[in-house]
């Protein structure tokens, strides 16, 4: 009898749909721009949905964002996220110029993708990045593209500097105006503020205490951040608050990446009168740009004082701390700043000891580092921690426990325990030599102690 082998029919999976992905960009913000975003944002969804063999994996889009490079595009980034993760397939882009403008990115990008597995089908185009020619004519209408950036970015300047010839300014945002049918126009609540600002600058004030000043009465920003130092020394150097503006104070290098440098007489500049209303008179502003210049010692450049290194690294210089410039101030004046950063009243001190422990080697004042314990408890230790650029050859002080410190002040003074508020009727400033500590009394005495290191014991 015939041996009969019954056959076992394995039935095969329906192949896996492929998950596919769009990718949108508009560079200019505007109202036609944002209309057409949505609508390519619509395109690709129904398309993609509606394609029986796909799995929607969604439509990546950037609004208002540049072509020429990658590292503001969100959801550029995003989608190459999605991509390394393996949850897309392939990715639909309406053009080369939607994907990216510059050539070294646009093929970077493909051929990562490329390693992935992953198609980019560009349609304007018509070009499959894993077809056999598909890299050869990305790379020529990736140059073209690119070009066409450039191009584009010139004729943008030249009608720019051309509106400068003509006495029409750009119009941008600034704190202390809105702009309105193409014009400045003065918020009074601000521009009372930029008034302010000038006249504590003129009356001495810092622009750091200036910061304190504002922040402790809780003014705000344009982005509803505190007014930092940086800015507010900039806005002294804002001529556009005397109703003038001066043009072209900065141009662009590169179109690629968009890199601003200060106009140094490379371009010409315009200095166009009265384009809008005045916040401060130019007599002020110019008193201010001198003040600038005599505090910091910098000079004064088409009526605008330089920025110092006070404020800014210069450039060559390296290292964490950028050296600063002393201010060019008068011994009253300085007196008067040294007062107000060791005033409880300010706020600015944190620690009971804030701005009243200074090295005697090298006259800075020891800082505030907290440390945290693994038994969960927090100790301050005090260290100068510029005192080797000051002075090199002297050991640097440090004080490594706050607590202790207080003890052994308590005892050389006889109280039974530490008062912060008498240690400050009592005091003008506290000093220390390494270990020595010297107590200064507001009546001209003064007390000496060896600081004694002790181990620390955990609080209870």
């Amino acid at each position: 009898m015939a041996k009969i082998t019954k056959v076992e029919q394995k039935i095969q999976a329906p192949p896996r749909r492929k998950r596919v992905a769009a990718y949108a960009r508009v560079s200019m913000d505007s109202e036609r721009m944002r209309h057409s975003l949505s609508a390519q944002i619509s395109y690709y969804s129904d398309l993609i949905q509606h394609h029986a063999e796909w799995e929607y994996a969604g439509v990546f889009a950037d609004y208002g964002i540049s072509g020429t490079g990658t590292n503001n595009r969100d959801e550029f980034n995003r989608m190459l996220s999605e991509c390394e993760t393996g949850r897309i397939d392939i990715i639909l882009t309406k053009s080369i110029q939607r994907f990216a403008r510059n050539t070294v990115d646009l093929l970077n990008t493909v051929r990562h993708l490329k390693e992935l597995g992953i198609e980019v089908r560009f349609e304007k185009e018509n070009i499959n990045s894993l077809s056999g020619d598909g890299e050869l004519m990305l790379s020529i209408l990736a140059s073209f593209a690119q070009e066409e950036s450039r191009s584009i970015s010139e004729n943008i300047k030249w009608g720019v500097r051309k509106l400068y010839e003509k006495g029409v300014p750009r119009i941008g945002r600034i704190y202390g105006y809105r702009a309105k049918n193409g014009k400045y126009i003065i918020k009074e609540d601000e521009a009372e503020i930029v008034r302010r600002i000038f006249r504590m600058f003129l009356d001495g004030d810092s622009c750091y205490i200036i910061e304190k000043k504002l922040e402790k009465e809780g003014v705000k920003s344009l982005m509803g951040k505190k007014l930092h130092n940086e800015v507010i020394s900039k806005m002294i150097r804002q001529e556009k608050y005397t109703g003038c503006t001066l043009c072209q104070k900065q141009y662009t290098t590169d179109s690629l990446t968009h890199k601003k440098v200060k106009n140094g007489g490379e371009l010409p500049m315009y200095f166009i009168e009265g384009t809008h209303p005045a916040i401060i008179s130019r007599e002020t502003f110019d008193a201010a740009q001198k003040e600038l210049a005599k505090r910091y010692g910098v000079k004064i450049v088409n009526g605008i004082a330089q920025k110092a290194s006070y404020f800014y690294r210069q450039k060559g210089e390296i290292g964490s701390h950028p050296k600063h410039r002393s201010p060019q101030w008068s011994e009253e004046r300085r007196k008067s700043h040294s007062e107000y950063f060791r005033s409880r009243k300010t706020g600015l001190c944190k620690y009971e000891f804030s701005h009243f422990i200074e090295c005697e080697n090298c006259g800075g004042h020891l800082q505030a580092k907290l440390r945290h314990y693994a038994d969960g408890t927090d100790e301050v230790r005090w260290v100068d921690v510029e005192h080797t650029e000051r002075n090199e050859s002297a050991p640097r002080p440090l004080i490594p426990h706050d607590s202790v410190l207080k003890e052994q002040i308590a005892d050389c003074l006889g109280w039974e325990k530490f008062d912060a508020d008498r240690m400050f009727d009592m005091l003008e400033i506290i000093t220390i030599n390494v270990d020595m500590i010297t107590l200064h009394f507001k009546n001209g005495g003064t007390k000496s102690f060896k600081y004694i290191h002790r181990k620390r014991t955990v609080n209870k």
